[in-house]
């Protein structure tokens, strides 16, 4: 699958302690939007898709949360629900939001808490 990535877009992030005796679990939900593209000229073969994860990391001491989103040209390609797409594909559009997520994580720890900073590791279920 070819893949033309826009930029990454961090529409929020939040770094919070966690309240005493708080009932939090971390919860990732990632989501598949078809666009259609506003370019009248845009080529009919390709796709535009919205991927977005939200996301919710709970510690024993703080938590962090937020969004992010990518919009992402797949060439050659129609994709119109999501059975088009299979595990491995959807990893594929994905990972860079993982990717940005961790980064993030990882500086807002290193200077939250004064210390090396979390190192997360996201994989997929498919790859137990």
């Amino acid at each position: 699958m070819e893949i033309k990535r826009q930029q990454e877009v961090v529409e929020a992030f939040h770094y919070d302690l966690r309240k005493e005796n708080e009932e939090l679990e971390t919860d990732l939900r990632v989501g598949f939007s078809p666009i259609e593209p506003d370019d009248e000229n845009y080529p009919k073969e390709n796709t535009v898709i919205a991927a977005r994860l939200e996301f919710r990391l709970v510690f024993d001491t703080y938590v962090l949360s937020g969004v992010v989103s990518q919009i992402n040209h797949i060439i050659n390609r129609k994709i119109e629900k999501q059975e088009d797409i299979v595990q491995e594909e959807v990893d594929e559009l994905v990972g860079p939001l993982f990717n940005i997520v961790q980064r993030m994580a990882y500086e807002i720890t290193e200077i939250a808490l004064d210390q090396p900073g979390i190192q997360l590791n996201f994989q997929s279920s498919e790859a137990e």
